[in-house]
């Protein structure tokens, strides 16, 4: 399981890193072509841009950055007792469960079957092989994938919390072990 994880991650750490490699060519392009006096400027390079920024950003926080990467608010669940915090992450779980479930639907008519998702379109940008131009929906599909992967990592934590108890704190990962009623004095 440990490899296979490995090797996912690096995965998703290589298309995102593809990804902003292309925002830097496409920027370092529309420099040219800006100020080149014999290139005319390129419309489609801020839409690219734009494009793989947003795409990158869900992307990234759906499967790159680690639960323990976010930016928390954790002071009571830091001073309350170990059994405490397996019940604070569990509810804590559930409600982010519940949370993407119920706006799941909404938000996936919204992009996929809005008919103005479908109609409008990118005026800059085509697709590489037939030439359409791209609908303005798969400019939101990255926040759809981002739902769907919240859900499933908040199922596993439910799954790990359930089974090996709550997430070690900061402390605990420097000490070592549970900290529970130990007083931290040298």
């Amino acid at each position: 399981m440990g490899t296979l994880r490995k090797w996912f991650t690096r995965g998703a750490e290589f298309i995102a890193a593809m990804a902003l490699a292309a925002i830097f060519v496409t920027f370092l392009l529309q420099i040219l072509f800006r100020y080149v006096p014999f290139l005319e400027p390129i419309g489609w390079s801020v839409v690219l841009i734009s494009l793989l920024w947003v795409f990158v950003i869900f992307f990234g926080c759906a499967f790159i950055v680690r639960e323990s990467d976010h930016v928390t608010f954790d002071v009571l669940y830091l001073g309350v007792p170990r059994p405490v915090r397996k019940i604070l992450a569990l509810v804590t779980a559930v409600l982010m469960i519940i949370a993407m479930l119920y706006s799941l639907p909404a938000v996936w008519e919204t992009v996929f079957d809005n008919r103005l998702m479908n109609l409008k379109k990118i005026q800059t940008i085509r697709m590489p092989i037939t030439g359409d131009k791209i609908a303005i929906k798969w400019l939101f599909a990255p926040f759809v994938m981002l739902m769907i992967v919240v859900t499933l990592r908040y199922i596993w934590r439910i799954y790990t919390v359930v089974r090996f108890g709550p997430p070690e704190t900061e402390m605990e990962m420097l000490l070592g072990g549970e900290t529970d009623g130990v007083e931290l004095e040298k």
